[in-house]
């Protein structure tokens, strides 16, 4: 499918190319404009306006009887219901844009509607029922779906405290460097939680690197999740002041995103310098 590309909780977006040769079918201007209009949209974090554009796009391919473009849409617009913190949204969209799909005599599987139906799964703590969606797409051909599908499985891994997973995940995510960010994040946190017992002080050193990519690829989801597992890291390593300030960092990106804060975060009352102030009285 062509569009967004899923993180677990944030957007990464991408231009998928089209296999295929032959003489290409005719376009459907009003169709593409919308989908080009919601990856812009979704690119600019503007998640509201990506999800209307999305739902457009996918009026008109209905319109169109056209499989390939209503899988697209309804991924994306999946996708963008999860970066919105909308989980039971997304499993909706996900479910009737199957059923859309087998109708048209689509029924095969589909890794990517696995992959953003574990997320969301994943987001709701049904870890026993998106473990094997994860973990079926780690093995696909396509490697940015592998890739997250294998983040996916560990972190649901670590979640159900499955060392066995979460081990086997941690390889299958080592890479020969350089790759992009995003890849290297990904290693580096699994790394360290598989680490974090075992050696603290090493996995604070892979989850704030990870922290660190994660920022610079503008995954500030991930970048808190990687900060919170920092914070995990140096209290067990002892130092309870370093846990303390990684925890508050992690609990003031995830309220400026608007989000529930990670699990694990301390709370930060009043520790917000641009919030609005209270009325006065």
């Amino acid at each position: 499918m062509k569009g967004v590309c899923l993180t677990i909780a944030a957007l990464s977006v991408v231009l998928a190319g089209c296999g295929g040769g032959g003489v290409a079918p005719p376009r459907d201007d009003t169709l593409n404009q919308s989908m080009d209009a919601a990856r812009q949209a979704a690119e600019l974090d503007r998640l509201s306006v990506a999800e209307g554009q999305y739902r457009q796009a996918g009026t008109r391919a209905l319109a169109r009887d056209d499989a390939g473009a209503i899988g697209d849409a309804g991924y994306n617009l999946a996708v963008v219901q999860l970066a919105q913190d909308r989980p039971a949204d997304a499993l909706s969209t996900v479910a009737a844009t199957r059923a859309a799909l087998a109708v048209r005599e689509r029924n095969g599987g589909d890794a990517e509607l696995d992959l953003v139906q574990a997320a969301a799964l994943h987001r709701l703590s049904r870890d026993a029922e998106a473990a094997p969606l994860a973990a079926g797409a780690m093995d696909v051909a396509d490697p940015g779906v592998a890739e997250q599908a294998s983040l996916l499985t560990g972190l649901i891994a670590d979640a159900r405290g499955d060392r066995a997973t979460l081990s086997v995940t941690a390889r299958h995510l080592a890479h020969t460097r350089p790759v992009p960010d995003k890849w290297q994040a990904d290693e580096d946190e699994l790394r360290a939680r598989l680490l974090l017992t075992a050696d603290p002080g090493q996995a604070r050193q892979l989850a704030q690197h990870a922290a660190g990519l994660r920022r610079r690829i503008v995954d500030y989801r991930g970048m808190a999740r990687a900060l919170t597992l920092a914070a995990r890291a140096a209290g067990l390593a002892g130092d309870a002041g370093g846990a303390a300030a990684l925890s508050l960092r992690a609990a003031q990106s995830a309220r400026a995103l608007g989000t529930p804060a990670t699990a694990g975060v301390l709370p930060a009352v009043g520790s917000d310098p641009f919030a609005e102030p209270p009325p006065r009285t």
